[in-house]
């Protein structure tokens, strides 16, 4: 007999729950679990278990006996940009649905445009209008001709044409998933309001269904919250093949590509791009310089990190000062909260340094957010800097992890930083123990 589930279903991070709860165990939300009805089951008389109607027994498949037609290895066709197919790893895989986040007014649907413009395809406009986009287009300087814009928000509409048309696009952009709707779920029961988590979780399973089926790669934007995460549920991360982050100060001109899950090629690579007025442009590895000045300044630390296969020389930047709160500052833009906390700790204990009583500001220059732990002695050593009222020797760059008892590690890809540091006339500091800074 048919039966139908009641599930509970986080509105903040959409973890599913069997019964209600005030707090979400996943990501300790209050009263965020909205009650939904789950996909129709049907009930085994055999055994009383439940499983899920999909219209039909499944065939197993022998991965011996699968045959593999040598040409699906050769369904990858480049971007024309090319910091954009070093991010992909060989550039676009037809049937390949990629995530595209990042915050508002960053350049996604610029570089987006910029991608369409430049091989063809399909840009289905949720959020702005044709005559909007066809702006955009004309100031940056793109060809037209081959540029396609589909107003719409219904996912059955975006079906129906695609299915009708056919492999006539080789890429779609959706913009954004968080507008899109579909009327009824594939099981034919009613979806919530807009933007709620059924619906972005229903509208992603049929566009990605539908990018598979006429091996289409598509790009779906999706917003950010506040804390840097992609808005609506976690889920949509694992359901597409690639996720990719923009980012970059508004306020400055560099952005930085970045992606978190590829499953065709490299995830730590990165392509960096800088906005101009004719729309973002591709910087090359000889091109990057993200120094504010060669002038010796108090509280600058400069140091090297290696972003996939590309060595960058940063600037860190700290501030010192005395505090009359009872609680000092501590604000770290660019580097992990927890991370700066624990190397303010290790500063006082082998520097001797009395930071609480002091706040304590660091940033990275380019609005770059920097996970690697290379970082570590160029933050303790512009921390130092700030603090001492003296400025670091101007031909230093500062590299090595740092650990719990002040002990100076040595990180991967050593040579590499070594290499664009002397190419910069500069010379890696190696010390053992961050008392030698003293």
């Amino acid at each position: 007999m048919k039966k139908k589930e009641i599930i509970f279903v986080c509105s903040n991070c959409g973890n599913e729950f069997g019964k209600w709860m005030g707090q979400c165990s996943a990501c300790k939300e209050w009263n965020t679990l909205k009650e939904m009805s789950n996909s129709k089951f049907l009930m085994s008389k055999k055994n009383g278990r439940l499983r899920q109607d999909f219209g039909g027994p499944r065939e197993i498949k022998n991965l011996a006996k699968i045959k593999i037609n040598e040409s699906d290895f050769t369904n990858i066709f480049s971007s024309n940009i090319s910091e954009f197919d070093r991010v992909l790893g060989k550039g676009i895989i037809r049937g390949s649905v990629t995530l595209f986040a990042g915050e508002p007014g960053i350049g996604k649907s610029t570089l987006l445009t910029q991608l369409v413009g430049k091989i063809g395809g399909l840009y289905i406009a949720g959020e702005e209008s044709a005559e909007q986009i066809a702006l955009r287009v004309r100031r940056l300087g793109l060809n037209a001709q081959n540029f396609d814009i589909f107003e719409s928000n219904s996912v059955e509409e975006i079906e129906e044409y695609l299915n009708r048309v056919n492999n006539l696009y080789k890429i779609v952009v959706v913009d954004s998933i968080q507008v899109m709707a579909a009327s009824t779920s594939s099981c034919g029961e009613p979806r919530g309001a807009v933007g709620s988590v059924s619906q972005i979780k229903e509208s992603a399973f049929r566009l990605i269904q539908l990018a598979k089926s006429l091996g289409v790669a598509m790009f779906i934007v999706g917003h950010v919250t506040k804390d840097g995460d992609i808005a609506g549920p976690k889920l949509l991360e694992h359901m597409v093949d690639t996720v990719l982050y923009f980012e970059g100060e508004k306020n400055g001109d560099l952005r930085i590509l970045r992606t978190t899950k590829n499953r065709f090629g490299p995830t730590d690579e990165v392509g960096v791009f800088r906005m101009e007025e004719k729309g973002l442009k591709e910087i090359k590895s000889e091109e990057i310089n993200m120094l504010g000045s060669n002038q010796e300044k108090i509280g600058s630390a400069v140091t090297v990190v290696v972003e996939g296969s590309r060595p960058m020389m940063l600037e860190i930047q700290a501030l010192v000062v005395e505090s009359f709160a009872p609680m000092p500052k501590r604000i770290f833009a660019g580097i992990d909260f927890n991370r700066g906390q624990l190397l303010v700790a290790v500063a006082q204990k082998n520097l001797g340094m009395p930071l609480y009583k002091y706040d304590v500001f660091v940033s990275v220059t380019g609005g770059i957010k920097i996970e690697e732990t290379g970082v570590d002695l160029a933050v303790l050593a512009a921390m130092w800097s700030s603090y001492k009222e003296k400025v670091l020797e101007k031909s230093s760059v500062w590299v090595g992890e740092v650990s719990l008892l002040g002990e100076v590690k040595k990180v991967k890809g050593w040579e590499k930083r070594k290499k664009e540091a002397e190419a910069m006339g500069r010379k890696i500091v190696e010390i053992g123990n961050v008392r030698e800074l003293k």
